[in-house]
């Protein structure tokens, strides 16, 4: 049975605004918390309520918000909690003041190609993170990445018909498709899967985005319909960038790039690599507000970088926290997202600073919900 307005969940924790929409399988509302924040509450729909293997479609919707709560990507939408109410598993997810970039690009036309990328970078490397967690999003396309309100910021929503895969190994799938964005696996129940299904939903993406137009369907070009290059309906489309979307939209999926990674490769060119950031990789130690920090960075790519801080304090203790952040290679400006605390007291924030012309000092200003710090780093190798 739908909720309604202003009805509670949760012993009254939550309260129902109105309903956002509704899928094949689930249904989302709009709600407030009892501290007054606005979130978004996802379960499943009538439909699938009334049906006998109801009970199945629950369990799965359950093990998909567990796989899912442990993809954490500032380019992710959050999920806060998994609840049951009533008979119903939900998932409390974070609400993002903003719109798709459908709507964007209906209401102002096709996007510069700098900013298409810029919002493709980001959800390439969200993607990268669900697929390291062993899921496939399967429904990648502009109606489901959502801009944040006022800044340059690309989220990936509606995890709805997500799952989880085998690489190379053939699977029972729902046959659920969006045309244009789909690869011609997705319209076959039992085929392979891989991270190059979600390559191609991206690659067709990046086509909708630069061109304002839906890619011709899967179907219909396996048997050689006719379909528009990105640059015959957009000529300022540079070359790199229209053979990169035409190799990630490959028919067979064998042609396609097997990763996401290897596929955002493809739309850099030898003047990026030029102005490519510098290595930030490496172990860091400084100051860090009121107590000392190592700033242990494992992972680089391109302008994107993660890994983890711990923090020493006289009085809390030693905190862990996970981290991934972005590097302007252009002007050195950092940014360290705080994403997950592994051990120890810690209030999550943001830090922005400047990496050294030189690679060896790293400094700036933090803010959590107590407010703004100073930190300052020196690389140790």
């Amino acid at each position: 049975m739908a909720w309604v307005s202003r009805q509670r969940l949760q012993g009254g924790k939550y309260t129902i605004e109105q309903k956002l929409g509704e899928g094949g399988f689930g249904v989302t509302y709009r709600a407030w918390d009892n501290n007054g924040q606005m979130i978004v509450i996802k379960t499943l729909n009538d439909n699938v309520q009334r049906r006998a293997d109801f009970a199945k479609f629950q369990q799965d919707f359950l093990n998909e918000a567990l796989r899912l709560a442990k993809c954490s990507h500032p380019h992710i939408v959050k999920i806060y909690e998994v609840i049951q109410e009533g008979e119903l598993w939900c998932m409390v997810m974070e609400y993002i003041d903003g719109e798709d970039l459908a709507s964007r690009i209906e209401n102002k036309g096709a996007l510069q190609e700098v900013e298409a990328l810029r919002y493709i970078q980001q959800i390439g490397e969200a993607l990268t993170v669900v697929h390291n967690n062993g899921l496939l999003h399967r429904d990648v396309k502009p109606q489901n990445i959502m801009l944040r309100s006022g800044k340059l910021e690309a989220v990936l929503i509606d995890f709805g018909i997500a799952r989880d895969f085998n690489p190379n190994l053939t699977q029972t799938h729902t046959q659920m498709v969006s045309d244009g964005f789909a690869p011609i696996e997705q319209y076959d129940k039992r085929s392979k899967r891989g991270a190059y299904t979600d390559v191609y939903a991206l690659a067709a993406t990046l086509y909708s985005l630069l061109t304002g137009e839906v890619p011709t369907i899967a179907p219909l070009r396996a048997i050689n319909m006719s379909f528009l290059k990105p640059k015959e309906i957009n000529s300022t489309i540079s070359d790199r960038v229209n053979q990169a979307i035409l190799k990630g939209m490959e028919v067979k999926p064998e042609e396609r790039p097997p990763s996401i990674q290897e596929w955002l490769a493809l739309l850099q060119t030898n003047n990026d690599a030029c102005a490519s950031p510098l290595q930030i990789v490496g172990t860091w130690y400084g100051e860090f507000g009121s107590g000392k920090a190592t700033l242990s960075i494992t992972h680089q790519f391109n302008d994107s970088f993660k890994g983890i801080l711990i923090h020493e304090h006289w009085w809390n203790g030693t905190a862990k926290v996970a981290i991934n952040g972005n590097l302007d290679p252009k002007t050195n400006d950092v940014i360290i997202r705080e994403l997950e605390v592994i051990s120890g007291y810690w209030r999550l924030g943001e830090n922005k600073g400047t990496l050294s012309s030189d690679g060896k000092q790293l400094f700036g200003i933090g803010k959590d919900k107590k407010g703004l710090y100073k930190w300052s780093f020196q690389r140790l190798d």
